[in-house]
């Protein structure tokens, strides 16, 4: 399988071998560097057909660029694992998604072979969804969607050559393939790899290598709001993407440290989608407009369906994602020419007739002075009967504050008669919060006698 990006790298790497990749906590490294490790990692393949699809599972920043190169030097297809993820259920993904053997570790790489194993075609790399709820949901995607998700984002953000983007989010993330892993391997785009394994790498990367772009998610963006010192004079742009960042976090974040939060909203299936180019549309409570080459409108549903040709292909017939075009479970309202989110198909519930989208809810919450997080979820009381749950991190714990601002503002349907306050909320890696975790947040919290559940 013809590779424009293993052609891309080569060029550069022949014209300037010691031009800087990135940034590691062991210092600076070279193409020749990425040229040198990316051999290791070709080595470890050695008997795996050309052709084939491969696992990996690689946590260091670096290595994992290397093996993304050393797979598509071997014209194979790269299945994307979070390597966070325990082995034995990246072993079975693995296999059910036809990988000849699955790569791991870094700088010194192993190989597992995996039986049941499925030629690549013409894709380059197989991304997973969140799974959040569910097993993930795996999207193919060939050279030229990854390519074009890759340069609508740079074009569309304004990044360029004179910038170091901080991997603050895994590159095996579809959020991380577009921003970080395609722009070093096909633009030379060098990024700023924090130490995984260390609780301080983000922060020492952040203030040592001078980046000035910083793709995060809102637990990022809060926890850099709770540190004392400031964010380096390097940085220019910031976006938040994965989980929609609440307004009050964005006005903070602005009014803290001089810098707007840009919106990204993006999604495994389809790569970029909507972007905040004023870095208003945070605070706002919107994603910002379509990326450049995208087209975005809503159904007789109102869920929000994307053509763009950076749509990825569905391994299995779903009717939600062929030809370009994705139907994504997100509902939506366009304001302003801007996409609001409302919520998703799955999310929304009944409550005494009236539909509920927990986004519309949060927002309101959001704006309360102190909220800092918030997420609303079904709930039914003892007697089945159905209401909304809001979970909220706040500095100060005031149920009849968050009741009154809500009624001010929302249907008595709408305004949630469960509040539960908590110091943080169990978010993923990419900022959601699964469903298996506030269903035991609120069990755990049930009073006697009257038991909280979630239908």
């Amino acid at each position: 399988m013809h590779s424009p990006v293993v052609e891309a790298f080569a060029l550069r790497y022949r014209a300037e071998p010691t031009a800087p990749v990135a940034w590691t906590a062991a210092g600076w490294q070279s193409r020749a560097d990425l040229a040198a490790l990316a051999a290791l990692a070709t080595a470890a393949l050695a008997g795996v057909p050309a052709g084939s699809r491969i696992a990996l599972c690689v946590r260091d920043g670096f290595a994992f660029l290397a093996a993304v190169l050393a797979v598509w030097q071997h014209r194979s297809c790269a299945i994307l694992l979070d390597a966070a993820d325990p082995r034995a259920p990246r072993l079975d993904l693995a296999s059910e998604l036809g990988a000849a053997a699955l790569l791991d570790g870094g700088p010194t790489f192993g190989l597992t072979s995996l039986p049941g194993a499925l030629p690549a075609g013409d894709l380059a790399a197989i991304k997973l969804t969140s799974g959040t709820t569910a097993r993930p949901r795996a999207v193919g995607v060939g050279f030229a969607e990854l390519i074009a998700d890759a340069d609508a984002l740079e074009r569309t953000m304004g990044i360029g050559d004179a910038d170091r983007v901080l991997a603050a989010v895994p590159m095996s993330f579809s959020y991380g393939v577009g921003n970080l892993l395609l722009p070093a391997l096909w633009r030379g785009r060098v990024l700023v790899l924090p130490e995984a394994r260390h609780p301080l790498g983000f922060l020492h990367a952040l203030r040592q290598a001078g980046p000035t772009v910083l793709p995060a998610v809102p637990a990022l963006l809060r926890a850099l709001l709770a540190d004392a010192r400031p964010l380096p004079a390097s940085l220019r742009l910031v976006v938040s993407a994965g989980a929609q960042l609440p307004p009050a976090v964005a006005a903070a974040f602005r009014a803290r440290f001089g810098r707007a939060v840009h919106a990204f909203y993006g999604a495994t299936e389809a790569g970029g989608i909507c972007y905040d180019r004023t870095g208003a549309a945070a605070e706002a409570g919107s994603v910002g407009q379509p990326v450049d080459g995208v087209q975005v409108e809503l159904d007789g549903d109102g869920r929000v369906v994307v053509r763009s040709p950076a749509v990825g292909r569905a391994l299995e017939p779903d009717p939600d994602l062929a030809d370009g075009t994705y139907r994504a479970p997100d509902l939506g309202a366009f304001r302003a020419g801007e996409l609001v989110l409302l919520g998703r198909i799955g999310d929304s519930f009944d409550v005494g007739g009236h539909k509920v989208h927990p986004r519309e809810v949060e927002a309101v919450i959001a704006g309360l002075d102190g909220v800092r997080d918030v997420a609303v979820v079904p709930w039914q009381d003892a007697a089945g009967r159905a209401a909304a749950a809001a979970l909220v991190v706040a500095t100060v714990a005031d149920e009849v504050a968050v009741r009154q601002h809500c009624a001010r503002a929302l249907p008595a349907a709408k305004v949630p008669r469960c509040i539960l306050f908590l110091p943080e909320l169990p978010r993923d890696s990419r900022g959601k919060l699964p469903r298996e975790a506030w269903q035991r947040l609120l069990a755990a919290a049930a009073p006697a006698g009257d038991p909280w559940r979630a239908p």
